[in-house]
């Protein structure tokens, strides 16, 4: 601040101010909170509210696999599965109930791909053994994409609550009933013989399931050879003998 002196037109200083201005960036538990109000925003009818659930629940599906994979299910909290996955604790809880309900939302994502697979009609346009074979091949594929989290499911399968483990086997029972479909085909068809095809569709499916729950004893293999292995294996058992 500046003064004339009394009589004279020169100006001399008689206070300074410094001035600061800090300019403060959003932080990352703020992101949830951001999150929320847009899908508060977003949600305007039906068809948004589904999109917007599908959307969220991939996020926390994503989220997870993340923390899981560097400090395992166990030692994995839902304040860092939130986090990883860009939403509040709160928002989260709106989409899962629990701890335990991410290993179901694992299983179910890594799973979509395999129902749609089975109820494809162009799978079903071979003979039943084209189709098993094919059924057994694309398991196997999927296995592979997805090992560690079928061991995650299946070793954790234990601590989940009665509520949830029940939505776990329930999930595999609709999956065995595809397979069971089948060979119900084969069988009716006449391809296969007369077998108890509930007890056989659960045998096939342990079967493929073996690459990964063995993967560290059988993992050396070439996924061909384990491939053809268990299409002779199955078929055998299977196919009818000429006289």
């Amino acid at each position: 601040m500046s003064q004339l002196a009394e009589g004279s037109s020169k100006k001399r200083n008689v206070a300074e101010a410094l001035c600061v201005f800090q300019v403060k960036e959003p932080e990352a538990q703020d992101q949830g909170a951001d999150a929320e109000k847009a899908e508060k925003r977003a949600n305007t009818g039906k068809d948004s509210l589904s999109s917007t659930a599908e959307m969220r629940r991939l996020q926390i599906f994503e989220g997870a696999c993340k923390v899981i994979a560097r400090h395992g299910f166990g030692n994995s909290t839902m304040r860092e599965i939130a986090r990883e996955a860009g939403l509040s604790v709160p928002l989260m809880y709106k989409y899962i109930k629990d701890k335990d309900d991410i290993l179901y939302l694992i299983m179910t994502v890594n799973m979509q791909g395999m129902f749609t697979f089975f109820d494809n009609q162009e799978f079903n346009s071979g003979s039943p053994e084209e189709n098993l074979i094919r059924a057994v091949d694309k398991y196997i594929d999927y296995i592979g994409d997805n090992r560690k989290y079928i061991n995650l499911v299946y070793s954790e399968t234990r601590s989940l609550s009665a509520e949830n483990r029940m939505k776990v086997f329930d999930t595999e029972r609709d999956f065995m009933r595809r397979w069971q479909a089948i060979i119900d085909d084969g069988v009716d068809k006449g391809f296969f013989r007369p077998v108890n095809t509930e007890l056989l569709s659960n045998f096939i499916y342990f079967l493929c399931t073996v690459w990964a729950l063995r993967h560290w004893s059988i993992g050396h293999f070439p996924v061909d050879e384990v491939k053809t292995a268990l299409h002779e294996f199955v078929l055998t058992g299977l196919m009818k003998v000429e006289n």
